[in-house]
């Protein structure tokens, strides 16, 4: 009863809210998505009140473990999923989907705003556990600049091995339409230096809330192994788009779905930051 009071409940509140929003901005700013979506009638609100609620559902446990209150827990939550939800996309949607530049700039706008939104309604609705009252643990030798540097050069590395592994798994079941977009074409020598880019922005993006967090190692590399994906990229594939036919959506979603998973517990592994109420003998930065 607990669980269903501080996360469904919130949650489902939260959805409804991104829900209602996301119709008025989809009449104020319309484009071929909203309009499609608005075609659905009540199955589309449907669709779109569960893809709001996956993606409100993984930010309740950071923000219930984290140290920080108010304005500071609003910036790092607003952080976290407006990189993931708009930044990270639209950058991969300007580069392989044919979308004009006013469909960029209106789902920037739309995006922004329901990011807003969602991180306001998480942090005034999420019930905040009870931390005890400590400081992260001191360090005897604190990591180094270059040690930040590698786990985060590593991270942006591994997110192009996961990326280009799961695209080549999909491939056959979606190279039709990808030759038909002119995915295929796309130049190494633009793909790569992107890709290693928004691996390294997927770090820059939640490390601050993950760094706010009073958890355990595995608890925040979970908690990001769940977060990433969902609020990423699974929850805006599960209503239909004109973008993308059905199952192509589908594939995007397994494949962002395992490959993002792996990179968020990787991430919440190594940048996790250790309490002295958390037991932890392990390497904390």
């Amino acid at each position: 009863m607990k669980i269903l009071i501080d996360i469904f409940i919130p949650a489902a509140l939260i959805a409804a809210v991104l829900t209602v929003l996301g119709w008025i901005l989809g009449v104020v700013l319309p484009t071929d998505e909203t309009s499609a979506w608005a075609a659905g009638g009540l199955s589309g609100l449907m669709l779109s009140f569960v893809a709001s609620f996956v993606l409100a559902a993984p930010l309740y446990f950071p923000v219930s473990r984290s140290r920080l209150t108010g304005r500071s827990l609003l910036g790092v939550v607003f952080l976290a999923v407006f990189g993931l939800t708009t930044v990270l996309t639209l950058v991969e949607a300007a580069l392989f989907l044919q979308m004009t530049t006013r469909e960029l700039m209106v789902e920037l706008v739309r995006s922004t705003l329901v990011a807003a939104a969602l991180a306001w309604l998480a942090v005034t609705l999420y019930q905040r556990a009870e931390l005890e009252s400590s400081e992260p643990s001191p360090r005897e030798n604190p990591p180094s600049s270059a040690s930040w540097v590698r786990r985060w050069v590593g991270v942006s590395l591994l997110y192009v091995v996961l990326y280009l592994t799961a695209g080549l798994l999909i491939l056959p079941i979606i190279r039709t339409w990808y030759e038909s977009q002119g995915m295929l074409d796309v130049n190494p020598a633009v793909l790569l230096p992107l890709q290693i880019a928004r691996g390294a922005l997927y770090v820059a993006f939640v490390v601050p809330l993950l760094r706010s967090m009073q958890v355990s190692r595995w608890q925040a590399g979970l908690s990001m192994a769940v977060m990433v994906p969902l609020v990423h990229g699974v929850a805006g594939l599960i209503a239909p788009n004109p973008y993308m036919p059905d199952h192509v959506r589908y594939a995007h979603m397994v494949e962002i779905g395992w490959s993002n998973f792996v990179l968020g517990l990787v991430i919440g592994f190594l940048f996790w930051k250790p309490c002295s109420s958390v037991e932890e003998s392990s390497d904390s930065r």
